[in-house]
């Protein structure tokens, strides 16, 4: 009582005269961002490298896991914690405690310091309002990974899904009944009574930010046009809700609060930051350790059980191929000599999405910075985790089915996702899309112009189920040469992936114009037409077309290049070696519909108990031996 009172106070004094000059030290702040970071990471590099850890008495470990991310942190934690000693490579640091305020997530990617910063190829089809044409992916770099950077939209993915898998890998392990331990292992959701579809005792805290914005609009909205309430981490055909993100008090959890902070000072678990993996080191086909270099200085680890490659969907078949594992010509024109090979790094798959923006209103509904960000709104995160800063701004999402997979007899597997975005465009919104997404500030900046302090809200129209196909390949035979990144998207023969999006962009106008939650607000389309497509006849299929075309962006949700199936078996092991097993999103052989963090934190957990299950048994069996050895030799000594 006495904290709110206090806020309420603070509330009070954040009148026109306060605002102002809060506001300046926030801009201010936001503008500093690349130098703040800079700082940390300087700072975080300095005591890394005075680490009292004496790497150099202790290089040979029972398992090396390479990446701290998303997968990486479970795998890490799950083996320091039945006491097998534990190498954890990765090639950044701590994250910056900015990264733990949800509202800072989309101002924070993009930093060298904190994200591996990928370009794609320029591309034809799809992302034409990007620099150069090139999608950017964001990937995030240092303890956490990806988890420290995104939006914390905690979404498993269809059962649909699953099924698929296990059905193209011949492996029930893997359908939607075989996963869902896994999932709920992890879990500790807010929703208590459904202990059928999920956990409550996990290490990883899933609950509603206390800001939705405009969520409870978008479900009725959604219910208006016949789509039901559900809750998108259980079964479910077509359905809307609210999001729920990896959080607690607030605070930002993922990989690194939730796994990797609770072990780092295990006596099991070495985890050495700044550390660049090279190549895996093999004895004929079995992996023995690997290289990295730490710091700038050559440095070797040895495993002697299994190294585990969780380096994400563009790294791992980076790490694979640079060792001998992938297509045999382009190693063999690279120099590389093969050791197994595997189609490492094609099948790559990301969802693509058309931002939708911006819908105004004639009600302060929306987060606006200026008006809404306030000294009170920090004061009331830090001391109860509520308000505005608990939220990234996503609060809502809806999957929906096609035209075209009802054609195909799929109506009950969405391919078609849709988020709600309430923010109110700012006077720098421009810049910091265009920092965030590498978008041409000038053509956002026309296009936003005219709407920047109206409120409003944004819809993402994602093609969930995509069937362009690309590649991650090899820039060089140095580990530091960039990949070459081609998604290719919006490439399938007959356009599908297009008319999947020009059909969700038709479905989100119908909810958002058509609908009496909405219309209760005001709410309409922009009727600014976007740069480069103003030849066209507004609001017609040609239009949005090229809408689409331009102002398409990745979601950040790259899988498939070390495909179950084809690069690694159904135990992640890879193919055509021993003592090798990869463990992330690149090991997905076909995308799942939504957000994909919950699905790797999946796999990392899944593998990790695939995993000690076969070195368990084995040290088991060898206990078993060493007791029946024992009997024999006091046996032989009383004859």
């Amino acid at each position: 009582m006495v904290v709110e009172l206090a806020i309420q106070g603070l509330t009070a004094l954040a009148n026109p005269f306060i605002q102002p000059i809060f506001l300046n030290f926030l801009y201010w702040t936001l503008q500093s961002l690349a130098t703040i970071l800079s700082f940390w990471v300087k700072g975080d590099r300095i005591q890394d490298e005075n680490d009292v850890v004496n790497f150099k008495n202790t290089k040979s470990f029972d398992f090396i896991v390479v990446g701290g991310g998303s997968a990486g942190g479970v795998v890490a934690h799950r083996l320091s914690r039945a006491n097998y000693n534990v190498l954890l490579l990765e090639a950044g640091g701590d994250p910056n405690p900015l990264q733990m305020i949800p509202r800072f997530g989309l101002f924070l990617i993009n930093y060298q310091e904190t994200d591996w910063m990928h370009k794609t190829v320029p591309q034809k089809f799809a992302s034409l309002n990007s620099i150069n044409q090139q999608s950017s992916w964001s990937t995030g770099l240092g303890l956490g990974g990806t988890g420290n950077l995104n939006l914390m939209i905690h979404l498993r993915g269809h059962k649909k899904d699953f099924d698929y898998w296990a059905n193209i890998t011949g492996d029930p392990e893997w359908s939607w009944e075989g996963v869902l331990p896994h999932f709920k292992s992890y879990e500790d959701y807010e929703v208590l009574g459904d202990n059928e579809n999920h956990g409550y005792r996990g290490e990883l805290r899933i609950e509603r930010p206390d800001y939705i914005g405009l969520a409870p609009e978008f479900v009725r909205a959604a219910e208006e046009l016949g789509y039901p309430n559900v809750d998108l981490n259980a079964p479910y055909t077509e359905g809307f809700d609210i999001i729920r993100y990896p959080i607690k008090r607030g605070v930002r959890q993922a990989t690194y609060k939730a796994f990797i902070e609770p072990v780092r000072y295990l006596p099991t678990l070495t985890i050495l930051k700044y550390s660049h993996v090279n190549k895996i080191i093999f004895k004929d086909n079995v992996a023995i350790g690997v290289q990295f270099d730490r710091h700038g200085v050559p440095q070797t680890a040895y495993a002697s059980k299994e190294v585990i490659i969780s380096a994400g969907t563009v790294n791992t078949p980076k790490i694979l191929k640079l060792s001998g594992i992938g297509p045999k010509k382009e190693l063999e024109e690279l120099n590389i000599p093969v050791i197994s090979d595997l189609p490492v790094g094609e099948n790559l798959q990301d969802h693509i999405a058309v931002y939708l923006s911006p819908f105004l209103m004639n009600v302060p509904r929306a987060t606006f910075l200026d008006r809404d960000i306030t000294p009170s709104s920090f004061v009331k995160w830090f001391t109860t985790g509520r308000g505005q800063l608990s939220s990234t701004g996503c609060e809502a999402s809806g999957l929906v089915s096609s035209e075209f997979a009802k054609a195909r007899g799929e109506g009950d597997w969405p391919d078609i996702q849709v988020f709600l975005y309430s923010f109110t465009v700012f006077r720098t919104a421009a810049f910091y899309l265009g920092k965030a997404f590498g978008l041409k500030e000038d053509e956002l900046t026309k296009y936003y112009k005219d709407d920047v302090g109206v409120d409003a809200s944004h819809l993402v129209v994602s093609g969930a189920r995509p069937f362009s196909r690309g590649y991650v390949r090899l820039g060089g035979s140095s580990p530091y040469d960039k990949p070459i990144i081609d998604p290719r998207y919006l490439s399938d023969p007959g356009d599908v992936d297009l008319k999947v999006l020009l059909e969700g962009v038709k479905t989100s106008l119908l909810l958002m114009e058509n609908t009496t939650a909405f219309g209760d607000l005001g709410v309409r389309f922009t009727d600014k037409k976007l740069p480069g497509c103003e030849h066209l006849e507004f609001r017609t299929d040609p239009y949005w077309e090229c809408f689409i075309r331009r102002y398409s962006i990745t979601l950040h949700h790259p899988v498939g290049t070390a495909s179950m199936g084809s690069v690694v078996d159904t135990e992640l092991k890879v193919i055509g070696t021993q003592n090798l097993r990869v463990m992330d999103s690149s090991i997905q052989p076909v995308i799942v519909t939504t957000n994909t963090q919950a699905s790797a934190i999946m796999i990392g957990e899944k593998g990790s108990h695939m995993l000690l299950k076969y070195w368990n048994d084995i040290r088991f069996q060898e206990q078993q031996l060493k007791k029946a050895s024992l009997k024999n030799s006091k046996w032989n000594k009383i004859f």
